[in-house]
């Protein structure tokens, strides 16, 4: 599920470059500038056949503790924004943090959901097997070495 974004600088011609990628960034740590074409080891990104999945990727009560806390925030939020406006005022800020707070809080329970259900199992089948079909070329594994990256 392509849902972030990574950016760097190219360290050849410091140009910088953005690509679409998933939560965890897996794949090829290997990366190409898109102006000069050239090749460099980015250790943000995870080769899932050899470094393993993001443990935190898998754990559904790590979302839905996170999703209770966000949206027990966002209660508060609200209850405070009620005792205010009952005073004739409010504060955008409080506002703003429980808007906020209730979205992300949707957005844990959702990935928690996502866990539960299966489909991350899914969307990492895929990760897994897109990283093994690198690996069996012999020249991709050269490169991993070449730049230091323990095969």
């Amino acid at each position: 599920m392509q849902i972030s974004y990574a950016e760097w600088v190219c360290p050849e011609c410091k140009t910088k470059n953005r690509e679409a990628c998933n939560a965890w960034m897996y794949g090829s740590p290997i990366r190409e500038c898109k102006a000069c074409r050239s090749e460099y080891l980015d250790s943000r990104w995870r080769e899932v056949a050899i470094d393993g999945f993001d443990p935190r990727g898998k754990n559904a009560k790590f979302y839905a503790k996170g999703a209770l806390f966000l949206l027990a925030i966002a209660a508060i939020c609200g209850i405070l924004i009620y005792f205010q406006y009952a005073k004739g005022y409010y504060s955008m800020k409080i506002i703003a943090a429980g808007a906020l707070s209730a979205l992300a809080g949707i957005a844990c329970g959702i990935n928690a959901l996502r866990i539960k259900f299966g489909f991350a199992d899914k969307d990492n089948e895929k990760y897994m097997a897109e990283s093994k079909s690198r690996l069996a070329d012999p020249q991709y594994v050269e490169k991993l070495r070449k730049y230091g990256y323990k095969v």
